[in-house]
């Protein structure tokens, strides 16, 4: 049994389909299924039930499964110690998120400290993230709400940040005038967003529900610089983070507070990876950066929360 057979078969368990797991690894649909037929033959039983098209794993697929998954985490960890050992360059991490803010500041940061290493980010929702973590195709996730211990099995969380939430209007919107507003202030009115499943409607769609309005979304981007431009042409209102306001500080004069609970107003943010990897000395490096470069982060928008201003037009609890 070679590591290549305990790859394809982690692939094969994790999407749960013969012929879609050969056409994600690029090789022909029954060699794939001969392989598994190699691997059942050495184990002597059977890993895997059908479901209908779909093939799940049993009882033995599922223990052969947990432990098939340390031998290829530990395989990894054993290229990439030897890489991190002898400072190779061309090392990877993969980084998914379910928000466009806080990224593009992270690659810039992350590259520009550390020359031996690329970062790769990619957007997703939630629920792929989950996927593309168990399944080692992403190295780390940054996501809002923190990926909670109900949905992350071998996934491990820490909350990195937090962020307060700014609305930003059209010039000359009549809302302008009370500079803080209550979030009913905003029935009907028109919204500018990001898609189903990112981190500002994750934040804002239960706040709909519990004031009873609907969201009457006119334009969806996961392109924070798009979204300001609709909102600068009149299409709508918009949700923007502290962090990006500070970025484009010319904004503030378009920008409202809602006066709302605490809870209400912060967003925070988990920083997630997979714990078979957390032996890997490139994973542990990336994530002493990534921690320390967010802890950075919420001293800015502890900054916007307390000076004078924006601030003089601020609540407190």
């Amino acid at each position: 049994m070679e590591l290549r057979d305990l790859r394809y078969f982690c692939l094969t368990a994790e999407m749960e389909h013969v012929t879609k797991a050969a056409d994600k690894l690029g090789v022909a649909q029954p060699f794939l299924t001969k392989i598994i037929k190699q691997i059942e033959e050495e184990i002597g039983t059977s890993l895997f039930d059908k479901a209908g098209r779909q093939i799940k794993l049993n009882q033995y697929g599922e223990a052969f499964y947990t432990q098939a998954k340390k031998v290829l985490s530990s395989m990894d960890n054993l290229f990439a110690e030897m890489d991190y050992m002898l400072d190779r360059p061309g090392r990877n991490i993969t980084l998914l998120s379910n928000t466009e803010a806080y990224t593009s500041g992270l690659i810039v940061d992350f590259n520009k400290h550390e020359m031996n290493y690329s970062l790769s980010v990619f957007y997703a929702s939630q629920n792929d993230i989950i996927d593309a973590l168990k399944s080692g195709e992403a190295d780390f996730a940054l996501t809002c709400p923190p990926i909670s211990e109900g949905l992350s099995g071998g996934i491990k969380t820490e909350v990195a940040f937090y962020d307060v939430g700014w609305i930003l209007l059209p010039p000359e919107h009549p809302l302008l005038k009370k500079k803080i507003i209550k979030f009913t202030d905003l029935k009907g009115e028109k919204l500018v967003t990001s898609p189903k499943g990112s981190a500002i409607r994750w934040k804002v769609e239960p706040l709909y529900e519990r004031y009873g309005m609907q969201m009457n979304i006119v334009c969806e981007s996961n392109n924070l610089h798009l979204i300001t431009q609709a909102v600068g042409c009149g299409m709508g209102y918009a949700f923007m983070p502290s962090l990006y306001m500070n970025e484009q500080p010319e904004l503030y004069k378009y920008a409202v507070e809602v006066y709302a609970p605490q809870e209400e107003r912060q967003a925070y943010f988990g920083l997630s990876h997979n714990e078979l990897a957390a032996d890997n000395r490139n994973a542990k490096h990336f994530r002493n950066f990534a921690m320390n470069y967010f802890k950075e982060i919420q001293h800015m928008v502890f900054a916007t929360q307390t000076k004078d201003i924006p601030q003089v037009y601020r609540l407190t609890d």
